[in-house]
């Protein structure tokens, strides 16, 4: 793609609010490769804490391996989660799974980061959006993320700050989720018919693997794309 930014005019009739170019967040945001099975997707996440606290009984839900304020409930907090805490520098910079990464966290927690690893860290979303409804371009546009196995090289991540298994979206973040999906697909010259609009949890069904709750029984998931299906 010719240009790395979202072109957030193309939608000025359905949204006004604020993009900004997060792409130099990190080394490693730089050095991504490129997308090489053009647009197939676009996946809908959850990242980072609830914005109200969890009461004792929604803690206690958590799965084990989850711990409150990791990854923080802002996109500085996200940042750092990705680039510098060593669970989020596992995640992007590591193949596996959870548990056969495990023993790396836990030395580097001891450790530190190896520098070599954390040159490569980076925030695995093309965008992120705030609770004000902000929209952070984390990755440029024709670099591939690493937020769903199976269509980091043929999809687009877009990920909402907070928790959505106990809180729903602010109305800012619902309308600047939509405006980012239609000004992706208008850019990309491409329409919901020939791009699968995706739930992280659809993302994994599709590869056989099981649930994480995410985006969160609290996101409205279908509403939402139904109102992005609407405006081709």
């Amino acid at each position: 793609m010719a240009t790395a930014l979202l072109d957030i005019s193309t939608v000025s009739d359905l949204w006004n609010g604020q993009l900004l170019d997060r792409t130099g967040h990190s080394p490693g945001a730089q050095h991504r490769p490129a997308h090489d099975a053009g647009c197939q997707a676009v996946v809908l996440h959850r990242i980072g804490e609830a914005q109200s606290p969890l009461s004792p009984e929604d803690a206690a839900t958590l799965p084990p391996e989850e711990r409150l304020g990791s990854e923080g409930g802002d996109v500085e907090g996200i940042i750092h989660f990705f680039t510098a805490h060593p669970e989020g520098v596992a995640t992007v910079t590591l193949d596996g799974t959870y548990d056969s990464k495990r023993p790396t966290i836990e030395k580097w927690k001891s450790e530190g980061v190896p520098a070599d690893m954390a040159s490569r860290a980076f925030v695995p979303y093309t965008f992120l959006i705030a609770p004000d409804g902000t929209i952070h371009q984390m990755l440029p546009l024709h670099a591939c993320g690493a937020h769903a196995r199976g269509f980091n090289q043929s999809g687009y991540g877009v990920a909402f700050i907070g928790d959505f298994r106990f809180e729903g979206l602010t109305d800012a973040q619902v309308e600047a989720g939509v405006a980012v999906c239609i000004a992706l697909l208008r850019q990309l010259e491409l329409s919901p018919k020939n791009v699968k609009l995706l739930g992280h949890d659809e993302a994994r069904a599709a590869i056989g693997q099981g649930p994480k709750e995410c985006p969160g029984k609290h996101f409205p998931l279908d509403a939402m794309k139904q109102r992005i299906r609407a405006a081709f």
